[in-house]
């Protein structure tokens, strides 16, 4: 048989099949529709929002013929539609206009972000609407649902979830988390000189590390190059020497958290105290090492070393000391963490994670002719806290004469086979996903979970792992990473198996469905780490070279091809927030663009949601997903007609902007019209409900179905009515 993807290889598109119909501007005279049997073309759904309230009048709903108080910088280029122009700074999607209906009439009253997003992405007002900024009104169980939750309490009973397939679990005996270390046979080796790295080189003392993932560290501009911090924000690419385009490390897969404190000690812990091993069993006394919370590194510049210490040598060294947690008094019991030596950047040799009673590991790290910088890292480990007091011990340079072994070769990125996905997973996955990260606000943000439906209605947010951030602070809270930095997927194996045995006697008291629900919850994550069926879904490596390429490297690509991926597997809707996650006071790259709103859109905003948007479109017709899959571009409000002082536009609820693209969508059409200066609706004013309303009546779900809140009182789910954009 031939498939979609093989008959647009051909040359064969979808509208071939169908049959074309004639592009004109965009009509304006249609009405909605009062009464409609649900339409149901629609499997899937994305919805692409923009966190913080897009421009409509900056992006497609300008107004040219406003004064300049109110038309704004931009200027406006032709689009796929003759005659329909939108921002010069859509450049892609301008050539995708064909494709959508563009609703530029929605409006409501809240004027507040956390209001009117709550309002859009439940379907449903808020308790109080009017006024301005209020006290955060923070999630709670008596919330309306998600728009996510509603059609998966909606679709519970489709095809999809009927047949659950057994998954295959990855066993911690088919992982390798064994420390990586070469292995010296010092007999084949000469010691000539040694000196002590700390009491040497650093000399004792206490040292200022700087800030987090900079260069401004203590160094003593000749033998030591820098000392400074690791955050996980910045793991992957954390910087280790004081050159601006200097070397830089990946610590990645070995930091957990951003928290550290306190100096770095040179024969002394960074705190006070000496460093004492309790492992090891032996006296609290002082010795020669360093010490200090983790997540702190040292570099040094063995050319300058060699020139200071060993009259210049060319011989090989081997540096050599001993690692473990500190057990002075004060030392928390979950203190925990992992030690590691890295030359020129490349990894030499790294601990296991050791806890706070565990002995010390040796390590030895071959240190070749021609090197030029030793970095020493303590980084703290998975659950540990500030007091996650590490310690190197014994830090010695060893002058050598033999043969060293190499150091070992990084694992090399090996190129994914490329792999489909299909609904057989659906019933292994989770309803709800969100991405890359929740809302906030000033706190998290009510109605984007499960509200009322309770625990299992609630999304579950996945980060791809990898793309380019936008600028500014998103929740980690609640969010799946599939490449958890600092867990180990032999630890999440080992933790599967025991949580596993544990849950065959739980009961909770009083309430028989307790531990089935807490047994799937967990059964859903553990498939998401450790199911190698589970995990392609959410593998974007999985993907072939030319989509990847077609998304892009930023993390607004990523989402979006994830998303796409993962409805393609099941999942029945997909929410994607196209910006940071928390507004931070309009700080960073979200779209409420009170002040310098030209610039931003310009320069951070647009660009990416422009290339992602066009990525997902072009995407889903290649493969002729189009025809049954949703796509929403929503936000919770549009921006002020009028630009304040600040260059920037304010919340405004009372006209915005929203898109609807396949799954039946007419093409290439307006519905609704906004007033000349994009202040009120015109012609066909909707509202949140009807973007709802038009959502379910795509994906079958009829109009007055109901659901039960906490208190099993039936509700309909949605008051709107679909807006008349179906073909």
């Amino acid at each position: 048989m031939t498939n979609r993807r093989q008959l647009l290889q051909l040359g064969i598109s979808g509208l071939a099949v169908t049959g074309m119909r004639a592009l004109a501007p965009m009509s304006l005279s249609a009405a909605t529709t009062s009464a409609l049997p649900a339409f149901g073309k629609a499997k899937n759904v994305i919805v692409m929002f923009t966190w913080g309230g897009m421009s409509h009048i900056d992006t497609f709903d300008m107004k040219p013929e406003a004064g300049a108080e109110i038309r704004g910088s931009f200027s406006r280029i032709s689009t796929s539609i003759p005659g329909t122009k939108v921002c010069e700074h859509l450049p892609k999607m301008s050539q995708m206009l064909h494709e959508l209906t563009v609703v530029r009439s929605v409006h409501h009253t809240a004027g507040d972000h956390r209001k009117a997003a709550y309002w859009n992405i439940t379907g449903h007002a808020p308790v109080e609407v009017g006024g301005g900024v209020a006290a955060p009104v923070l999630p709670s169980r008596k919330d309306w649902p998600s728009i996510g939750a509603q059609v998966a309490i909606a679709m519970k009973d489709d095809h999809r979830y009927s047949n659950k397939p057994s998954l295959s679990r990855t066993r911690p005996e088919d992982l390798d988390d064994s420390p990586i270390a070469p292995v010296l046979d010092w007999s084949k080796l000469k010691n000539h000189h040694s000196i002590s790295l700390s009491t040497d080189v650093l000399t004792p003392g206490h040292y200022q590390c700087g800030t987090f993932n900079a260069q401004d560290g203590y160094s003593n501009d000749s033998t030591v190059e820098l000392i400074g911090m690791i955050s996980q924000v910045s793991a992957r690419k954390c910087p280790i020497t004081r050159s601006a385009d200097g070397l830089r490390i990946d610590f990645s897969n070995d930091v957990s958290g951003d928290g550290t404190a306190g100096d770095w000690g040179c024969d002394t812990h960074g705190r006070g105290g000496n460093l004492w091993l309790i492992g090891d069993g032996g006296p609290n006394e002082p010795r020669a090492g360093f010490g200090c919370h983790a997540n702190k590194f040292i570099t040094f510049n063995v050319e300058e070393i060699r020139k200071k210490h060993f009259n210049g040598t060319n011989r090989e060294f081997v540096l050599r000391t001993r690692f473990g947690v500190c057990g002075n008094p004060g030392v928390h019991p979950t203190a925990a963490g992992t030690g590691g030596i890295w030359v020129d950047g490349k990894l030499a040799c790294i601990s296991k994670l050791l806890v706070r009673d565990d002995p010390s590991i040796l390590l030895e790290a071959p240190i070749h002719e021609g090197a030029r910088f030793v970095t020493m890292a303590l980084l703290n480990g998975d659950s540990s806290t500030f007091y996650d007091d590490l310690v190197f011990t014994e830090p010695t340079l060893i002058e050598v004469e033999g043969k060293l072994p190499a150091l070992p070769q990084a694992k090399e990125e090996t190129e994914l086979e490329e792999q489909e996905v299909n609904e057989s997973l659906a019933a292994n996955l989770p309803r709800c996903i969100s991405l890359p990260y929740p809302l906030a606000d000033r706190g998290l943000l009510n109605g984007q979970y499960g509200g009322f439906l309770g625990l299992e209605y609630d999304p579950v947010f996945v980060h791809p792992g990898e793309g380019t951030k936008f600028k500014g602070k998103s929740p980690l809270a609640g969010t799946i990473n599939l490449s958890p930095q600092g867990v180990t997927r032999r630890r999440i194996a080992t933790r599967s198996l025991l949580l596993s045995d544990l849950n065959k006697d739980l009961r909770w008291e009083g309430q028989e469905s307790g531990p089935a629900l807490t047994e799937a919850s967990q059964e859903l994550a553990f498939n998401m780490m450790l199911s190698p069926e589970v995990q392609g879904a959410f593998e974007l490596g999985r993907e072939p070279k030319s989509v990847r390429s077609l998304y892009g490297e930023h993390v607004a690509g990523k989402s979006i091809m994830l998303a796409r991926r993962l409805t393609d597997a099941g999942v029945p809707l997909v929410f994607v927030n196209a910006g940071v996650g928390d507004l931070n006071g309009a700080s960073g790259d979200n779209w409420d663009t009170h002040g310098n709103n030209f610039n931003r859109l310009k320069d951070d905003l647009l660009p990416p949601w422009d290339h992602a948007a066009h990525a997902l479109m072009t995407d889903l017709i290649e493969s002729g997903r189009i025809e049954d899959t949703l796509v929403v571009f929503l936000t919770e409000f549009g921006r002020t007609p009028r630009i304040n002082a600040g260059a920037g536009r304010d919340h405004f609820p009372s006209c915005y902007t929203v898109a609807f693209a396949g799954a039946g969508v007419q093409r290439g059409r307006a519905y609704g019209k906004s007033d000349s200066t994009a202040s009120e609706p015109a012609e066909l004013g909707c509202s949140p409900a009807d973007i709802h309303a038009t959502i379910f009546h795509a994906l079958g779900i009829p109009a007055g179905f109901q659901i039960h809140d906490a208190e099993d009182r039936p509700l309909i789910m949605c008051d709107g009515t679909p807006l008349n954009i179906f073909a």
